[in-house]
């Protein structure tokens, strides 16, 4: 695959992403701030809002030089490894970060 095509998928997941944040996340707190109700949200998007945004500027940044995987031996690399944790890193500080702001509105979760 082109280093090109690489950069453009990069691009394409940070697009997915944002979408995802403002549609899943981002637009349930708006709501929330605004005193509605019932709110709900996707707890999926706490995992692919960072995978697409970590993974998105590692092929935006690195192109096709992104060796996050051993394809020979269906493996991650260190590289794979570490995007991995800055994902899980992300997803528990993002659901944390979301949990305080519709507490802090006076919400508890149903989850």
């Amino acid at each position: 695959m082109s280093s090109f095509t690489t950069r453009a998928g990069g691009l394409l997941l940070l697009l997915v992403g944002a979408a995802t944040a403002w549609f899943f996340l981002l637009r349930p707190l708006q709501e929330a701030q605004a005193g509605i109700a019932e709110i709900h949200y996707q707890l999926k998007a706490f995992v692919i809002v960072p995978a697409c945004i970590v993974f998105g500027l590692g092929f935006l940044v690195a192109g096709s030089g992104l060796k996050y995987r051993d394809a020979e031996h269906k493996s991650l690399t260190v590289t794979g490894w570490i995007l991995f944790a800055v994902v899980a890193i992300l997803t528990a500080a993002g659901y944390w970060w979301f949990e305080q702001q519709f507490s802090a509105l006076g919400y508890r979760s149903g989850v």
